[in-house]
């Protein structure tokens, strides 16, 4: 979020003062990412699966909203919404947009996590993110979420998880 000055004219003073105005410059680009793909999807004439492919976007763009709302870092939260809105576009069941509605839902599997067919990283960072903030993961959760973070976010990792990065 970025704040800049606007100069705007004060009824009754004759005189302009500078006003802070909040531009939310990354809700506008999620704003414009659901446009383009729920216009893209209602282009479709001969799409039988249209409205579910609609819904299952407001679902995974509401989501989307609410990281974002929480502060949640941008690229991953665009980086979700992009490859969700891929596989919206090659579902051929109402079944698989289901599936590609819900919510990541990483399986233990005594040695790690495994992904289901449907679930993206990022969101599942996101995930792990918000999950830390209400209380600290087990030692696998924590793995988990260093792994996706160096993957992620290779930059920010190297500061974060030197440790992990000297392996590298």
């Amino acid at each position: 979020m970025k704040q800049r000055n606007v100069t705007e004219g004060c009824a009754g003073m004759g005189k302009e003062h500078t006003m802070p105005v909040i531009f939310m410059e990354e809700k506008i680009m999620l704003e414009a990412e659901y446009e383009k793909e729920r216009e893209k999807i209602e282009g479709k004439e001969d799409d039988r699966l249209k409205n579910e492919r609609i819904q299952t976007l407001q679902i995974i763009f509401q989501r989307a909203w609410r990281y974002q709302e929480q502060g949640m870092l941008e690229e991953l939260v665009l980086g979700f919404v992009r490859k969700k809105t891929r596989m919206i576009e090659k579902a051929k069941t109402k079944g698989e947009l289901q599936e590609i509605s819900k919510p990541p839902n990483p399986v233990s599997n005594g040695n790690g996590f495994t992904a289901g067919k449907y679930d993206t990283e990022e969101e599942e960072l996101l995930v792990w993110s918000l999950t830390s903030l209400k209380e600290v993961p087990n030692t696998e959760g924590c793995k988990r979420y260093g792994e996706l973070f160096c993957r992620l976010l290779p930059e920010k990792a190297k500061i974060l998880f030197p440790e992990m990065n000297e392996n590298n």
